[in-house]
């Protein structure tokens, strides 16, 4: 199979791949100062267990559904700033670089990403 029909879950790696970038993630966004907080409450096996989900259905997973609450849902109420956000693409895209995923599989990740900006940032 050429790489252009592999989506990018695929090029990813798959399941291992994926589950190693959400939890170096979720590692380090714990200890971020301008990003733990939103996190103190949170019971984070399951958020970490969601956003696998949520991120493999997102990069074209066609065997993984995203069973979680709604992005609003979820969202609304923690203040997030454009500033966080924006902080947590770049703590993705550091991460996918230090696992040497090539960088326009990171850019497109990243894509998928800022397209939820408007159902996550609510603090403008």
């Amino acid at each position: 199979m050429d790489n252009q029909k592999k989506c990018l879950f695929e090029k990813f790696g798959g399941d291992q791949q994926v589950s190693e970038l959400i939890d170096q993630f979720y590692y380090k966004v714990l200890f971020d100062k301008l990003l733990r907080d939103k996190f103190l409450k949170a019971d984070m096996s399951r958020v970490r267990y969601q956003q696998k989900r949520f991120f493999s259905q997102m990069m074209g997973d066609k065997n993984t559904q995203y069973t979680g609450r709604d992005l609003i849902e979820v969202h609304k109420n923690l203040n997030i700033t454009n500033q966080q956000f924006d902080k947590f693409k770049t703590h993705l895209k550091n991460i996918a670089q230090d696992m040497e995923v090539p960088i326009q599989d990171i850019d497109e990740l990243l894509q998928y990403v800022e397209n939820h900006r408007d159902v996550i940032v609510f603090s403008k």
